[in-house]
């Protein structure tokens, strides 16, 4: 039988066997949430750097009764009541959000993901800017320093515009769907940035009634922006002026509207001229737009005979019942095919 000695012994060695993975993991569940610790004050830093830099841009954002949690493997700062206030074009909006919630991987500061809650109220200090915007789900992803974004993107469902702007009448606009996204373009030298804006199952009166349609609208718009890089402006006519003097341009390489079976597709180039009005021209597709053209005083007819005179040469499209025809914005005023609509294009500034 072995000894009483050799029994207490070999029972400490069995209590020091235990005792040591019970170390080991405290020891990690300490190191752990030190290293947690320190990495969430950073993606704390990260959001107060971008509201610096908003700052900066006369674009103020307070983040009341701010909160971090996310422990152990994400890190999310938030606040409850986000204020807003800023120059908009040029007037200055004061707003509010319920919730904001910005969320980082561990690892990661450079990359935040930020969920917003609903809804987001605002009003310019003249009234003239009214407006309300409801969602279900609404985020916005910034990667890169908040000096040198190198991608932000936007994604909603269910989203409501409620309220009005300016002389304009009272909107309600509706989109099931918003996906967006504007990103550093990968030709670096002209400070180009590549973007695409959709809204899918939409609902937008005015719109409706001049293509005279009852279905869901969808919309797409996307290219590249040269120039983008053009440094910090005071007021947005200066950031526009700066763009248009550095030769900033507009490439337009999808832009899509359908409705049933109404239909325009375009792509073609867009800049400003020397009174800051756009120009450029689209290569454009219509179907189903003879009651816009009409209340355009535009004769649809004209348009399909100059269609299969254009057929008969070789030169026309070979969709039935579309339009090949230019669109184009010169000297104030948007030209449909070679007709010149009434529709007068101000000055953006």
């Amino acid at each position: 039988m072995p000894s009483k000695k050799n029994e207490i012994k070999e029972r400490s060695r069995a209590y020091y066997l235990m005792y040591i993975p019970a170390a080991v993991l405290l020891t990690i569940v300490v190191g752990w949430s030190t290293f947690w610790y320190f990495v969430s004050r950073q993606t704390a830093a990260a959001v107060t750097n971008w509201m610096t830099h908003e700052a900066k841009l006369g674009r103020s954002w307070t983040c009341p009764d701010q909160k971090i949690g996310g422990y152990p493997f994400t890190v999310e700062v938030s606040c409850a009541n986000l204020l807003f206030e800023g120059k908009i074009l040029d007037k200055t909006l004061t707003g509010t959000v319920r919730g904001f919630h910005a969320t980082a991987p561990l690892l990661r500061n450079d990359n935040l993901l930020a969920r917003i809650d609903s809804p987001f109220v605002a009003t310019t200090s003249n009234g003239t800017v009214d407006i309300k915007m409801l969602w279900d789900e609404f985020y916005i992803e910034l990667e890169g320093p908040p000096s040198a974004y190198q991608r932000v993107a936007f994604a909603g469902t269910k989203i409501k515009l409620l309220g009005r702007a300016g002389d304009f009448d009272p909107m309600e606009v509706g989109f099931d769907e918003m996906h967006s996204y504007v990103s550093l373009s990968p030709d670096l030298h002209n400070n180009s940035y590549d973007f695409m804006f959709s809204l899918n199952d939409g609902s937008i009166p005015a719109l409706s009634s001049l293509l005279d349609t009852q279905n869901p609208i969808a919309v797409e718009f996307g290219g590249t922006l040269s120039q983008a890089g053009i440094g910090s402006a005071e007021t947005f006519a200066d950031l526009l002026e700066k763009w248009r003097l550095a030769n900033g341009h507009l490439d337009v390489a999808t832009a899509r509207l359908t409705s049933g079976g109404i239909l325009f597709e375009a792509k073609g180039a867009l800049d400003l001229d020397d009174q800051h009005r756009v120009k450029g021209k689209l290569d454009s597709e219509f179907a189903g737009f003879d009651k816009a053209f009409r209340q355009l005083h535009l004769d649809p007819r004209l348009f399909a005979a100059g269609q299969v005179l254009s057929g008969l040469l070789g030169k026309g499209g070979n969709v039935t019942g579309r339009l090949d025809l230019p669109v184009i914005f010169s000297g104030g005023y948007l030209s449909i095919g070679p007709v010149r609509t009434p529709i007068q294009i101000p000055p953006l500034y």
